[in-house]
């Protein structure tokens, strides 16, 4: 094999600039798995699709399959901190090495004549099939990307599918209409293998998916008032039932999304990946007392749908003030700080910062004088660099990223 180094293969991983980053489509990952030996074949998959939600219940169905005695690997994206975050095995981060050995397997075979263009999420899923392969889990579970039906990870061996929530996020390229939306989603269905929805409350989107399911279609409804984090455990205590997994995990984790609160000081920290309307309108149904918040996203299609809860009479009383930065990392450019800004007007406080750093220190500074809880909220990777903020071992990561305790072998 021939022979590159880690500054060359993570070149090889890096996404061109100019060139689109994004494909539907499985042609070229069948082509590179078979290349590869077919290590999706290698052991079952539970594939999970939605608009939110989907990577809470994929960490949440990971620990319940680990604590019944199986050795899990998971896939995810996007990755808060590290790309190695993408493929976790017993619930941990590959290690750089495992990584870059896997990359340069997927590397060779995309340089088969002939060869064969990936694009970096194709890479990365490539690399955490052939890295759970290689530790012999018998339990993945597959987080997808974007929609369901063209996306890379529908080439995985499933034996239970899930679909969490249908909102209007990426409406403009799974659309035109939320049915649209669900049916693409949808498209993880395979004949006689489950897929258990989250009820959608709206009969045209569940009719559409029973249609395209028929009997292997399962209705979830949680009609409790429990966080969004609860309600991810109702659904996989769920499905852990129709598979066997009969112990409930502890210690679960799912930084940014999970609702833990980081105390520094006198200063209650939480952190939030919402980024679209769904996540933001939770985020502020839940606000219950004065908040400093610090936000930022990547770029968005109709910002001031997506803030609006946020300059709600209610939920802007009790936001003292916004600190907006633009995130410095993600597949796509920073949100204009100002644009922000402009949404926000005389309603919310805020100011501006240039750097995630100083955007957190100016909140927290704030936060702690107030006596106020701070919210970070946005993009995930401006959610990760706070995490490596708060995280007094910066370098080391490894134990604020684990999902869940190792497997207990039954």
């Amino acid at each position: 094999m021939a022979h590159w180094t880690h500054e060359d293969l993570r070149a090889w991983l890096a996404p061109v600039p100019g060139r689109r980053r994004m494909r539907l489509g499985l042609t070229h990952v069948r082509q590179m798995l078979a290349r590869l030996s077919n290590p999706q074949d290698a052991f079952p998959s539970v594939h999970v699709a939605g608009t939110n939600g989907k990577g809470s219940l994929c960490a949440h169905l990971a620990a319940r399959a680990a604590a019944s005695g199986n050795l899990v690997g998971l896939f995810t994206s996007p990755h808060l901190v590290n790309v190695e975050e993408r493929a976790r095995i017993d619930g941990r981060p590959i290690d750089e090495k495992e990584f870059d050995e896997c990359l340069a397997l997927v590397r060779k075979a995309s340089e088969e004549t002939p060869s064969i263009q990936v694009t970096y999420y194709e890479k990365t899923f490539l690399v955490a099939l052939l890295s759970f392969m290689r530790a012999g889990v018998g339990r993945a579970i597959i987080e997808t990307g974007l929609g369901g039906r063209l996306d890379a990870t529908r080439c995985v061996n499933a034996d239970f599918c899930a679909i969490t929530t249908i909102s209007e996020d990426h409406l403009d390229i799974l659309g035109p209409t939320l049915v649209d939306v669900a049916r693409e989603k949808a498209g993880i269905y395979r004949p006689g293998v489950p897929l258990m929805m989250f009820d959608p409350d709206n009969e045209e989107i569940e009719s559409q998916v029973r249609r395209l399911t028929g009997h292997d279609f399962l209705l979830h409804r949680d009609n409790s008032t429990d966080k969004p984090w609860e309600k991810w455990y109702n659904m996989a205590s769920k499905i852990g039932h129709h598979m066997g997994w009969k112990k409930d995990p502890m210690d679960i984790r799912w930084p940014g999304r999970d609702g833990t609160v980081h105390m520094s000081g006198n200063v209650a920290v939480r952190l939030s990946a919402a980024h679209n309307l769904e996540g933001i309108s939770d985020e502020a149904s839940r606000l219950d007392r004065d908040a400093v918040i610090m936000i930022g996203f990547t770029q968005k299609d109709d910002l001031d749908g997506i803030l609006a809860p946020l300059i709600d009479d209610e939920t802007s009383r009790m936001i003292i003030h916004a600190v907006i930065t633009e995130p410095e990392h993600g597949r796509l450019p920073p949100h204009s700080a100002q644009k922000i800004g402009d949404i926000f007007g005389s309603v919310i406080n805020h100011s501006f910062s240039n750097d995630v750093l100083s955007a957190f220190e100016e909140a927290f500074q704030r936060a702690s004088d107030q006596n106020a809880e701070l919210l970070v909220m946005g993009s995930i990777h401006l959610v990760g660099d706070v995490l490596s903020v708060l995280n007094p071992l910066k370098h080391d990561l490894s134990d604020a990223l684990l999902v869940h305790p190792p497997r207990q072998p039954s």
